[in-house]
């Protein structure tokens, strides 16, 4: 019962316009959006009354009476006046709830020329603002009428408007022409959702005198038939609708519908006792740190799966399970009390709102009876899998019967939590009995209510598009593992930033040869800094095994991790009892964060090979190297742009180019650190060689033993800085793929200065669109011999910080995103010698 709007994100029918975002009006970042919205709004075309009872669940009928048609027919919306509707919209709003119980009832407020910022103020420069048009208070609370520095905090909904039904964005027989209104709509959604730990958000879009209620959850969002706000039967689905928002199934004070339970904020009796149980350490934790944004949680134990040999639990055990214990069947209970914990810092976050969604906080056990000393800092993750995936608190258990904690390197612990969507789910449909949806016909709205369905398990495709869609929809997980750590891009230390690298690839490797357990999704987000190593020093560790494979039984020989012409059978999906084993190992899927994937995998030319050992292996080396790019001072040809001329979002062909030029292309100087430049330039050559064309050559295998290797020579230097910690990275959108956007020089543009960084971007341009290659003679390539060498003997190179190729990008200052780079050419010898790039591009 529903109309998927597919092409809501064509490329070519989108509006490049965006009022209620200064930073979303950026084409780039819209495309972004566009991207993820694509194929995930859907349109549910049954009754509107059906539609708040399934996506707006109440068990409180609405007493009051019909609203008044009068108090909309003054309300006549003009096209070009948009601004002028927002306060005649807000009087309509507030006279609809008026009657409402005092405690429940909502208030209004015209925030259209106000920004307000990402949720989290550690991560707010790296994600869009938004000026919603109307903002919409929590039950009870008595907004004014334009709020003084506004904050998602204060906020439970919002509200878009635009002056004309042609600019309805959920329109599919208009072909969707107008998707930067849902784009708005999301950017303000994903924030809620963060701002508040919320299961679902809700909007109101009205497009002229039409409206659309909205609703988002992390798989996707499903909007209602338009119908106007100037009729009587309009006005009640609006008053209806407010009535329902703010008496959810299980009301508690403030609460709204889409409000997650198992969550709560941070009060000052609970700020005070954490800042007495975090003692001498409390200053430095909290230095920075707004405990507004922190919140209290909930978590509850998934129990063990019984072995079916001995019918009794396996926790401690070191045998492997069967298949079915491990892929086939979901987790078998949960403990009935839960444990509450603090979550007072944002370590890490995945901000993509249909997506894992994934938050990474530093917390502690709030437990009133326990003293400090039994008490330890924790990491709680929060993240959204989906249904077809194994729940990751498999892969940890498989980890604990496998690997001893005092042979564990480089790999986290799990301390407790479990699948949450999967416990609603249980008690659902142990109250349902048998669960389905059930409709009450018009007549008998009054009737007692069926419970609703859960929220910590979205159903929003299993309601929209039906049963055969189950697979896209997710679930709620929160764990907490027993290492705490830092972000890579807060390193102390270049040199504790490799040694982190290094021992998460140590994790990686034991967690596959040991437990069978292939991670396949390497990003700066998934190593953690370890600050206060506990078991074999291990300073950096590998977790998220969100999107992990793993075998069916536990590998018996270590040296199959590396044969990558005979790679275990590995499984990313559940097995299901009607489909062979083989429906889960040979499903070739591409998984990880898109800027970290191995050329083979990006490349679309080659037949999609399975996610191997070696493609993680090669995601460690762009890791290390967008860090370096990102947080260190370095020279280069590119200046700082040298980030956006080695990674591009999104296009595959633009992608694998990218990469591979870089890999032949100028390498960056870190002045002063000879042991990280020479690393980076050992690390592109062995990338290089395990990733070269083969018409060109044959290729050396990537392997742990060669990796580790090269990262334990570079360690074992003394000549590394000290305290030269990360520095920050200043950009609009995390996720642009645009390469010199918004970076045009300044000044007259026939001026040196224009001509200098013109001639470097052109420069550029032909390496990344491969001009260069006609310039490489037949027969074995210049550059292979160059790499080779360079690789081997790392005196060829100039010394640290002289130059960068033939041409250098002098910054006049060492602030990143931030003030003038003075740009000179500088003439130099090359670094590579016969065949390097200068070379090559003056022959040609």
């Amino acid at each position: 019962m529903s109309i998927s709007t597919n092409s809501i994100c064509s490329h070519h029918s989108c509006s490049s316009s965006c009022s209620s975002s200064s930073s979303a009006k950026r084409p780039y970042q819209l495309e972004h959006w566009r991207r993820e919205l694509t194929s995930k709004i859907n349109v549910y075309d049954g009754e509107l009354d059906d539609f708040l009872d399934i996506f707006v669940p109440s068990n409180t009928p609405c007493p009051l009476d019909l609203p008044n048609e009068q108090i909309a027919e003054d309300f006549h919306p003009v096209k070009g006046r948009e601004v002028h509707h927002y306060d005649p919209l807000i009087n309509i709003f507030s006279r609809i709830v008026a009657d409402f119980p005092e405690d429940r009832r909502l208030s209004f407020c015209n925030t259209h020329a106000q920004e307000l910022f990402f949720p989290f103020s550690s991560f707010a420069k790296d994600h869009h603002t938004s000026k919603p048009d109307i903002s919409v208070s929590f039950p009870g609370v008595q907004l004014a009428s334009r709020v003084k520095s506004p904050d998602w905090t204060r906020f439970s909904m919002v509200i878009e408007a635009k002056s004309t039904a042609s600019e309805d964005a959920f329109d599919a027989k208009a072909g969707i022409t107008r998707t930067d209104a849902i784009v708005q709509l999301a950017i303000s959604a994903r924030s809620l959702m963060f701002a508040h730990g919320m299961l679902a958000a809700y909007t109101l879009g009205i497009y002229g005198d039409m409206v659309r209620i909205a609703r988002f959850d992390h798989a996707c969002a499903v909007a209602s038939e338009a119908f106007s706000i100037k009729s009587v039967e309009g006005l009640r689905i609006i008053q209806e609708f407010f009535w329902r928002f703010t008496h959810p199934w299980h009301p508690t004070p403030g609460a709204v519908v889409g409000h997650d339970e198992t969550v709560s904020k941070i009060t000052p009796a609970q700020q005070t006792w954490l800042r007495e149980h975090l003692g001498s350490e409390a200053d430095e934790l909290l230095n920075g740190v707004d405990l507004r944004e922190g919140r209290v949680v909930k978590v509850w134990d998934d129990r063990e799966p019984k072995d079916p040999s001995s019918g009794t639990e396996t926790e401690g055990s070191s045998s492997s399970s069967s298949s079915s214990s491990i892929l086939e069947t979901e987790d078998t209970g949960f403990d009935s009390e839960p444990k509450e914990y603090i979550l007072f810092k944002l370590v890490n976050v995945n901000a993509r709102l249909f997506s894992r969604s994934t938050m990474v906080w530093l917390g502690i056990e709030y437990d009133t009876a326990k003293s400090a000393e039994d008490l330890e800092l924790r990491i709680i993750k929060e993240a959204w899998r989906q249904l077809v995936r194994i729940p990751e608190s498999t892969f940890y258990r498989r980890l604990r019967k496998t690997i001893p904690l005092e042979q564990r390197i480089g790999l986290p612990g799990l301390v407790g939590g479990g699948d949450l969507g999967a416990r609603e789910v249980a008690e659902w449909e142990a109250a349902s009995k048998p669960p389905c949806r059930v409709l009450r016909p018009r007549a008998n709205r009054d009737t007692p209510r069926p419970p609703p369905h859960p929220m910590h398990q979205t159903f929003t495709w299993r309601l929209t598009v039906g049963s055969d869609a189950k697979a896209r929809e997710r679930s709620h997980m929160r764990l907490v593992v027993d290492t705490v750590g830092r972000p890579l891009s807060r390193f102390r230390s270049t040199k504790e930033l490799v040694t982190a690298i290094r021992d998460a690839i140590k994790g990686h490797r034991l967690a596959l040869e040991r437990g069978g357990i292939l991670h396949r999704d390497i990003s700066s987000g998934n190593i953690l800094i370890v600050d206060k190593p506990r078991r074999n020093q291990s300073r950096g560790i590998l977790h998220d095994l969100d999107y992990s494979s793993m075998t069916l039984e536990v590998p018996t020989s270590p040296t199959v991790a590396d044969d990558s012409s005979n790679p275990p059978k590995l499984y990313h999906l559940r097995l299901e009892q009607d489909k062979p084993l083989e429906h889960a190992s040979g499903h070739k899927e591409r998984t990880g964060t898109y800027y970290f994937f191995a050329i083979d995998l990006l490349d679309p030319t080659m037949q999609t090979p399975l996610h191997q050992a070696r493609h993680d292996l090669e995601s460690f080396y762009w890791v290390l190297l967008w860090i370096v790019l990102r947080h260190t001072v370095y020279t280069h040809v590119a200046g700082q742009n040298a980030c956006e001329t080695a990674f591009v979002y999104g296009d595959d062909l633009k992608a694998v180019s990218t990469k591979r030029s870089w890999l032949v292309g100028p390498l960056p100087t870190i002045p002063g650190n000879e042991p990280l430049t020479e690393l980076i330039y050992e690390l592109t050559g062995q990338i290089y060689q395990a990733t070269l064309n083969e018409r060109w050559g044959t290729r050396t295998p990537l392997t742990y033993d060669a990796l580790l290797a090269t990262f334990n020579r570079a360690l074992a230097r003394d000549d590394w800085p000290v305290a030269d910690g990360a520095i920050p990275f200043y950009h609009g959108d995390a996720r642009t793929n645009s390469v010199y956007a918004d970076r045009r020089p300044r000044g007259p543009r026939g001026s040196k200065r224009a001509r200098d960084v013109e001639a470097l971007q052109s420069a550029f341009t032909d390496i990344q669109s491969g001009e260069f290659g006609s310039a490489v003679p037949s027969g074995e390539p210049s550059n292979k011999r160059n790499r080779s060498n360079a690789a081997s003997d790392p005196r060829q190179k100039s010394a640290a910080g002289s130059t960068a190729g033939s041409s250098t990008l002098v910054a006049s200052s060492s602030r990143r995103g931030g003030g003038s780079t003075s740009v000179r050419a500088k003439s130099s010898g090359s670094r590579r010698g016969k065949g390097s790039y200068s070379s090559r591009k003056r022959s040609a």
